[in-house]
């Protein structure tokens, strides 16, 4: 191997290396495991890094009149090395691959997006947490820039009543005190200038105290006809999830977590059911009611995590509605999302997707517990309905 060959093959296992990590990170988040044991993934991974760089550093110096390979040497580190190399060479095939499924134009049939600069709507940027301020100043952060996206799906058993039913839905709000109540109050008359028939908000609302007050000034405003319905998410379990339900409770806000209920929707019947595993107990098979042969039903599932997906497919869902994976937050070209906390990796971290009868939509959410985006903005995602022909 040539010197030039050999050091793009270290670049290359460094991707590599990367994105072995960070998938592993990706699937312990989508395994519920502990908070703390997950985020030492990260550190391991950077610590593993440091440790490599310096072994092959000290290898170069030493390596005497001998050309520098340590893909060559068959020890642990150049096994590794190949391990990782495949793995960043992998990449580029399958990653772009991945990318131009995220969106299925067979139930998605039209699609905008109309982007709002909340900085220039506000007058001022609406942060109050030096680590927010600070993300929040880097060029190109999109963080501040809601994306309000318009699309239009084709379900294949969606009731001739609900032709056109237009949903909102939100999802991952993290309501910590980093972004200021005024951010919220922006989203919410985003959402009711749209007036949507339905909003639908899948997890992740409030993660800090201090934050319960804002419920009553923000998340009561919002206004459907025909109801405003929610699910938590893994951060609403850092705090009192009993306090949670109540506040939001208290606003109007329906919570279908961990149940099914029954609705009426333009005359036509609508089973809503919660599915918030793995951070909370999920619906018993006997709770959710089967569907009957040749009836007119809609079901539309809300849960956090895209996870639920094929479970959702099992219980006959025609929509389900999830975030959690912020659609990975950072959008690399060609590669596309890197980090998202799933079992199944960047597959599912946003987007469209269809198995079987059952339509998935996965939203970038609103926000997050770093306010850091790129290529990815935060998402309000009005959904008009209509049924495939």
């Amino acid at each position: 191997m040539t010197a030039a060959l050999v050091w793009f093959g270290l670049v290359v296992a460094a991707l590599g290396h990367g994105l072995l990590w960070l998938g592993v990170a990706n699937r312990m988040h989508g395994l519920g495991l502990p908070r703390r044991l997950v985020k030492l993934v990260t550190p391991l991974g950077a610590a593993t890094a440091i440790a490599l760089c310096v072994i092959l550093v000290r290898r170069f110096l030493n390596r005497g009149v001998e050309p520098f390979n340590p893909f060559v040497v068959g020890d642990a580190i150049s096994y590794y090395l190949w391990v990782c190399a495949s793995i960043g060479a992998a990449s580029f095939l399958v990653k772009p691959w991945g990318e131009s499924q995220r969106y299925d134009r067979s139930i998605l049939r039209q699609w905008t997006a109309d982007r709002r600069d909340i900085v220039k709507s506000l007058g001022r940027r609406p942060v109050h947490s030096l680590k927010s301020k600070l993300l929040c100043a880097l060029p190109f952060n999109e963080a501040l820039t809601l994306s309000i996206d318009r699309k239009k799906l084709a379900l294949p058993r969606l009731p001739s009543d609900l032709e056109g039913l237009t949903i909102v839905h939100l999802s991952d709000l993290h309501m910590m005190g980093d972004l200021g109540q005024e951010f919220f109050d922006y989203m919410v008359r985003q959402v009711n200038d749209l007036r949507p028939d339905v909003i639908a908000l899948t997890g992740d609302v409030i993660e800090e105290p201090e934050c319960y007050s804002w419920v009553h000034q923000t998340l009561a405003k919002l206004c459907a006809p025909l109801g405003v319905y929610f699910v938590l998410g893994n951060h609403d379990t850092f705090i009192d999830v009993r306090r949670t339900l109540d506040e939001l409770g208290q606003t109007g806000l329906i919570y279908v977590g961990g149940r099914a209920i029954r609705a009426d929707w333009n005359g036509a019947s609508v089973t809503l059911i919660g599915n918030e595993a793995p951070w909370l107990p999920a619906p018993k098979p006997a709770d959710v009611p089967p569907r009957g042969s040749g009836a007119d039903e809609f079901r539309m599932v809300l849960t956090h995590s895209p996870d639920r997906f094929a479970w959702a497919q099992r219980i006959e869902a025609d929509l389900v509605l999830a975030g959690h994976t912020h659609g990975g937050q950072i959008q690399l070209p060609v590669l596309g999302v890197i980090a998202s906390p799933s079992l199944y990796g960047a597959r599912y971290a946003c987007g469209v997707f269809r198995r079987g009868d059952t339509v998935l939509h996965v939203s970038r959410g609103v926000s997050g517990e770093t306010p850091l985006r790129w290529r990815c903005p935060p998402e309000i995602a009005l959904l008009e309905l209509t049924r495939q022909s």
